[in-house]
């Protein structure tokens, strides 16, 4: 309590005639009312002093607090409004919202069902509780609450929303495109339901190729559509709108087996255009800072994985390690919440560190505060607050890599940082962005030694004597177009398994998948039964110890593997690859030229099945393979060519000229 309030209180309590507890409610209830915050926080404050328990205004002041990004605060006084009236649903579910803002899932859950409880009818408690179970990976259980709220209000918009979502997530695109549309026939101006309808176009896996060219037909002609209707004649409208970006993103797109320049231009350019509207202060490109006296230039990054995740170890880490702190100082945007041993290490190598969750506003007020020359966006296209901050300018030099491997599309976005090695001779064709091809694989990779994890064949369901094809990708990476190749493999190697990883967060994508497999090898007339074996979602020790259980390593066609490649060659499993036409299907390709292995790079598809036979046929071979990258792998590890020509690349962006930056057109 500041002097000010000090005295009021003791006005309060020496001439209590002249400004009783209610009074000074009644005055901050009317501050409230009228938009005039810091005078009712005053005044509420007033009244605590005097009547510590006094639950509305603890009540109130805590909206307030939460509003302003200070829930820690506002969670004391919805606690101590509830220990006077333990009843308040509404208390209740405030808490609960506050909880949730800071990750803090399982109590806000309880908040919620102790509001329901107190209330059974109180739609909004159903909506945030699904909301919650949701970000706890608990979908079904979050469809069957918002079943229940839905059940009492079918036209509730937030409640079909969030149905939407939750539906999406498990596979089940068409039932969710119904929900959004509830949602927009309930309120046509909800800009989120218009969003997701659109994005719902994108399955996470498809039936066949059939569904590709009619879904991504879909999409485009949606998108269109929504860019050429979008209306942002208010602040509501522009707010509910800027809101909207980031919850749901055009993520499975990629997944297509096709170039997505055009259409993410599109969608770069209307996020921006949202972004801009919301927050003009960061709208427009702000003027290349001096460097000062040290002679440093100020580099960025904004990331949601300052963590255990495949960008913090692919390209984040060795980037930050290495980058020569003689002229370079680097700071570090931490936009999620989750942090573990590996958030400390980025934390101990930037000069600052900055870690959320905050608002849109606060990211761009601390980040443009900094002053900084470059903001270093790896990922873009995953994390939610990333892709927000993203379509601002922050900075005045902004870039994108492959953490998420697709261009943004963004007029905000100048750069695109990827690999000489992994990239097509038209690889400048698709990106936004201009392309800059670092030397070699672009990353300084450093190999994590797993956890120690004992696991044989018997515990994975898979025969000691077979031969074991690991095919680990998610599987929306694999596209119809690629199913015969897995049986004709069985084929020609009757004693094979190939072990894929299920979809972790429903059954239907796990059922169009082994659909698939199926008919292509009933089509190949090679039994199905005992061929392919699906294992649950897994940590990374036990992940890395069936790896190691594995004969041959099979790359995924159209969008190749990284991470999970380089642990394989941890295990010495000789890679089999066939290099596709975008970045994304040649991460393999790139690693294995850059330890010299080119034996199981195929030419086309019949050479991928042939290479794949002669890999079981012949252990001799697939010995040698092996004895080669366990002498040669370490050619991928510790790359500093890389963060040399990043730095090149670094200081030659800060000095360029405007104009050979990406500029959106007029």
């Amino acid at each position: 309590m500041n002097r000010k309030q000090r005295k009021a209180v003791a006005k309060l309590q020496q001439k209590p005639n002249v400004m009783t507890p209610e009074k000074a409610f009644a005055a901050a209830l009317e501050a409230h009312q009228a938009g005039r915050i810091a005078e009712a926080e005053t005044l509420y404050r007033q009244v605590l002093a005097v009547a510590p328990q006094h639950a509305p205004s603890n009540s109130n002041l805590a909206v307030i607090l939460r509003q302003q990004g200070r829930a820690e605060e506002a969670i004391v006084h919805y606690r101590k409004a509830l220990e006077t009236k333990p009843h308040e649903a509404g208390t209740c579910y405030n808490l609960g919202i506050a909880l949730r803002e800071l990750g803090r899932f399982e109590e806000a859950a309880a908040c919620y069902r102790q509001a329901l409880r107190n209330d059974p009818s109180y739609v909004n408690a159903y909506t945030n509780l699904g909301d919650v179970l949701k970000s706890l990976g608990r979908l079904p259980e979050a469809i069957a609450v918002l079943k229940e709220g839905l059940a009492r209000d079918p036209g509730h918009i937030q409640g079909n929303f969030n149905m939407a979502v939750c539906l999406k997530d498990e596979g089940h695109n068409a039932p969710a495109q119904e929900h959004f549309q509830r949602a927009l026939s309930a309120d046509p101006t909800f800009f989120p339901a218009r969003l997701g309808r659109c994005i719902a176009s994108l399955p996470i896996i498809y039936a066949d190729e059939e569904e590709i060219r009619r879904c991504r037909a879909a999409y485009a002609a949606d998108l269109a559509d929504m860019v050429a209707t979008v209306r942002l004649e208010s602040p509501a409208a522009v707010m509910r709108a800027s809101d909207a970006v980031g919850l749901l993103q055009p993520f499975y797109l990629s997944y297509q087996g096709a170039c997505d320049r055009d259409l993410q231009k599109l969608y770069g350019a209307l996020i921006h255009r949202l972004m801009s509207a919301r927050y003009p202060a960061w709208a427009g490109r702000p003027p290349m800072p001096p460097i000062g006296a040290d002679g440093k230039i100020r580099v960025g990054i904004l990331s949601g994985y300052f963590r255990h995740h495949s960008n913090w170890k692919i390209p984040i880490r060795g980037w930050l390690e290495n980058l020569d702190r003689s002229r370079f100082q680097m700071f570090g945007y931490h936009t999620d919440r989750m942090r573990d041993d590996q958030t400390t290490i980025a934390e101990s190598l930037c000069h600052r560190f900055v870690q959320g969750p905050l608002a849109v506003e606060h990211w761009a007020q601390t980040i443009r505060a900094d002053n900084l020359h470059v903001l270093l966006i790896p990922e873009i296209g995953m994390d939610p607050t990333t892709v927000k901050l993203a379509s601002l300018w922050l900075a005045p030099v902004q870039i994108n890599s492959w953490g998420h491997p697709e261009t943004s599309g963004s007029p905000t976005l100048d750069y695109y940082l990827s690999s000489d090695l992994m990239e097509p001779p038209d690889g400048d064709q698709h990106y936004s962005e201009k392309l800059i091809r670092l030397p070699n694989l672009s990353i300084h990779y450093t190999p994590v030694p797993p956890p120690p994890c004992p696991l044989t064949r018997a515990d994975i369901g898979v025969r000691d004597d077979a031969i074991v094809y690991w095919c680990c990708q998610s599987l929306f990476k694999y596209l119809p177009r690629h199913d015969f190749i897995f049986a004709r493999i069985a084929g020609e190697v009757p004693n094979s398994q190939f072990v894929f990883i299920r979809y972790g967060k429903g059954q239907q994508v796990n059922t169009v998948f082994e659909n698939r497999l199926r008919a292509a090898f009933a089509a190949q007339g090679v039994p199905y039964e005992g061929r392919c074996v699906f294992l649950p979602p897994m940590d990374y020790a036990r992940f890395n110890a069936a790896t190691r259980l594995a004969d041959v390593f099979l790359d995924s066609l159209g969008w190749s593997g990284c991470n999970t490649t380089l642990e394989a060659l941890a295990h010495n499993i000789p890679v089999l690859t066939l290099p596709g036409t975008l970045m994304r299907g040649r991460h393999s390709y790139a690693i294995l030229m850059q330890i010299g292995l080119t034996e199981t790079i195929a030419r086309d598809e019949e050479d991928y099945i042939a290479i794949a036979a002669r890999l079981a046929r012949e252990p001799e071979w697939r010995a040698r393979l092996a004895a080669f990258i366990a002498a040669n792998r370490q050619r991928a590890y510790f790359d500093t060519a890389c963060v040399r020509g990043l730095e090149q690349a670094l200081e030659q962006m800060v000095c360029a000229p405007a104009t050979t930056m990406n500029t959106p057109s007029p």
